[in-house]
């Protein structure tokens, strides 16, 4: 489960590019970008 969530994020949203490093903004974007696909993934309408 974890390494299939792992390469959605990857590959969907391109995190293992990010760059952002500095502080907790890192964790934050990560907190986002797994919000935002779990909103894509109930959107049934799709």
């Amino acid at each position: 489960m974890e390494n299939q969530l792992h390469w959605v994020l990857d590959v969907a949203l391109n995190e293992d590019q990010s760059r952002v490093r500095t502080g907790h903004a890192a964790q934050n974007l990560a907190a986002l970008r797994k919000l935002a696909l779990n909103l894509l993934r109930q959107d049934t309408q799709l």
